[in-house]
């Protein structure tokens, strides 16, 4: 049997072991995904806990810290320093093409945004802007990261005018398990009503900070789609294009047992 899985440190919110071993039933594939928790105090175990993985996925808070054990990485990868997919220890990252792709069709009115956060989904999330030819206004709490991204991404680290804001992004872990009632400290009224709001948090889909926007009339987006767009990026990755052409076509709503 095949083993993919996925490392992090907390991962009772994930259902990416529901995705891609409903896929792998669905297919007749003989392999199995599964959820590796790692202790950051542990993480210098990772390279065992790796070895006998086909590909795996990598979330919150070692996207960055598992750079050092992979044999090579991605041009963009390489790039924004995170990574997110890996195939026979070569890293990629299908986070930034998912962030992007989940925004077609949306209108911005504008082409300022506001980022909260600097881990490892923040810089797929710049690169994209960047790539989207988008001024981007960085919010982190970590003035270490801020600069690095200064550099990295041309972001600017000092508080945009709020009215000239057209889409804030929240690239950190609050809202997500086991912070699911906390929410980026930022005034939304302040922001035009033609603001969207998007959490990269898509379990649970409707975060405090969704709510709260809602509730101010502001455009709001979870990570669903990002979610989607990125595992089918990855299926490609490990060489499972039927698997990803099922996923994009019809979405983990036609998965059994239902989502």
């Amino acid at each position: 049997m095949i083993r993919y899985g996925i490392i992090g440190e907390h991962l009772d919110h994930t259902i990416s072991p529901f995705i891609y071993n409903s896929l792998f039933k669905r297919f007749g594939i003989d392999a199995i995904y599964e959820k590796i928790e790692i202790p950051k105090d542990d993480f210098a175990n990772v390279k065992d806990l790796i070895k006998d993985l086909q590909g795996f996925n990598v979330t919150v808070p070692y996207k960055e810290m598992i750079i050092p054990y992979l044999k090579s990485l991605s041009e963009d990868a390489k790039e924004m320093g995170a990574v997110n997919v890996v195939s026979n220890l070569n890293g990629s990252n299908t986070d930034w093409r998912g962030f992007k792709e989940s925004l077609n069709g949306v209108d911005l009115k504008g082409d300022t945004a506001l980022v909260i956060g600097s881990g490892g989904a923040s810089r797929a999330v710049c690169f994209a802007l960047k790539k989207m030819q988008m001024k981007i206004h960085l919010k982190s709490r970590n003035s270490q990261k801020a600069m690095d991204f200064k550099k990295i991404f041309d972001v600017y680290l000092e508080d945009p005018d709020p009215e000239s804001v057209s889409i804030i992004i929240n690239a950190t872990p609050l809202g997500m398990y086991p912070n699911i009632d906390g929410m980026p400290e930022i005034d939304l009224s302040k922001f035009s009503k033609h603001c969207v709001v998007y959490d990269l948090v898509y379990n649970p889909p409707m975060t405090r900070f969704l709510k709260e926007a809602t509730e101010l009339g502001l455009r709001t987006i979870n990570g669903y789609a990002m979610l989607i767009n990125q595992a089918v990026l990855n299926l490609k990755i490990w060489s499972m294009e039927d698997l990803a052409d099922y996923l994009l076509r019809d979405g983990i709503h036609s998965l059994p047992d239902g989502f």
